[in-house]
């Protein structure tokens, strides 16, 4: 048997280029000996379908996002809007933050899933390409298909390197918007820990000042008992002297009847008159002490209410200040707790519940300790039990 030799030649229809949805080459062998006969195969053309991309098997659905349960407490209080609403603004900034972030950390994850099993799906498409060419051409059909996997090996590194690249810009992008997050949830943090430390030094001087208040009322209230005291003997004695002022009228018109019986008499009655005008005058001076004092005590008294009154607000104020204490102390532990759960949140695997998880929802409104007639705040807790 005579050997032969054949050479292979590579074309590609450029008309109906991609017209079935497959790219088709032709291959033809050339015989360098034409005046013997073709004792091997036959001499002929070889097509070699290779798949598009497009028409690739799909990949795997995206995993359905498993739905978070968490344990929220969630404190609506009438009072103080302006601050309730800032707070509530900037929770919501960070929640949106937080699950954008979420969202990403899902795309990346899918992405990476998608590569790999792009990457299975090459290596399994390659596997059955070789085992096509090697079942239906010949020697110048396995360069044909060492050319065609080198392009494609070449093409599908470099949109792995582009996708690398991507997900190197997102994580980056994603580090910067939890950086950022976390220095405003800190402002924000420390905006609220400077304006509860505010309220409570005027907590303190309220308090300083209510106990100069109360302090002043008792040494008012003292000085009112011993005035009372001043003027109850006053009044006893100013009685006295009316009923001895009394007896001694008696006793001059008895001694006026009698003061023609001797001069000893009129000697007398002379002295009871003296003693009588004294006895007036002394009246007359108690009688307008006890007025002053009684002036006096209708002041202090005036001032005692007043100062009462004034204790009153100041309770009142005291009161306000420190529900709004509490109240800024409530959000500050609200917002830690949400970006501690935030941060753990963003952990793989972490903070998922399952679905059989019961859930307690239950409003309670607040008991006063003293009777008044300010609107308290309602409170509605969400409690979900594992």
């Amino acid at each position: 048997m005579s050997t032969t030799r054949s050479l292979c030649t590579l074309s590609d229809f450029r008309a109906g280029d991609r017209a079935d949805g497959c790219r088709r080459l032709r291959l033809t062998l050339h015989d360098q000996i034409q005046h013997q006969p073709t004792v091997g195969k036959p001499i002929g053309r070889a097509f070699a379908l290779v798949q598009p991309t497009s028409e690739r098997q799909p990949l795997k659905d995206e995993p359905s996002k498993v739905e978070e349960k968490v344990e929220v407490i969630k404190v609506y209080l009438q009072a103080q809007k302006k601050e309730q609403d800032r707070s509530k603004q900037s929770l919501k900034m960070l929640s949106d933050e937080v699950s954008q972030i979420k969202e990403v950390r899902y795309c990346l994850k899918s992405l990476r899933e998608q590569m790999a099993a792009k990457n299975n799906h090459r290596t399994e498409h390659k596997a059955r390409d070789m085992q096509l060419t090697q079942t239906g051409v010949n020697r110048g059909h396995y360069a044909l298909t060492s050319l065609s996997k080198q392009d494609s090996e070449d093409k599908q590194e470099i949109v792995d390197e582009q996708e690398r690249d991507k997900m190197r810009e997102v994580s980056k992008r994603l580090y910067n918007q939890l950086q950022e997050a976390e220095k405003r949830h800190q402002e924000e943090k420390e905006k609220l820990e400077v304006e509860a430390g505010q309220y409570k030094r005027q907590l303190s001087e309220q308090s300083d000042q209510l106990k100069e208040a109360q302090l002043n009322a008792q040494q008012q209230d003292q000085r009112i008992r011993e005035l009372q005291r001043l003027m109850d003997g006053m009044e006893h004695e100013s009685s006295s002297l009316r009923e001895e002022l009394m007896t001694r009228e008696s006793e001059l018109l008895r001694l006026s009847e009698l003061k023609e019986e001797g001069q000893a008499d009129r000697e007398r009655l002379d002295n009871l008159e003296k003693e009588n005008a004294i006895l007036k005058e002394k009246i007359h001076h108690l009688d307008d002490m006890l007025k002053s004092q009684q002036r006096k005590l209708r002041q202090m008294i005036e001032q005692l209410q007043n100062s009462r009154m004034v204790i009153q607000e100041r309770d009142r104020v005291i009161k306000e200040l420190e529900e709004k204490v509490a109240f800024l102390e409530a959000e500050n532990t609200e917002l830690r707790d949400q970006m501690d759960y935030f941060l753990n949140g963003q952990r793989p695997n972490s903070g998922l519940l399952s679905d059989s998880n019961a859930q307690i929802v239950y409003s309670k409104p607040l008991k006063p300790s003293t009777q008044s007639n300010k609107n308290l705040p309602f409170i509605k807790v969400i409690e979900i039990k594992s």
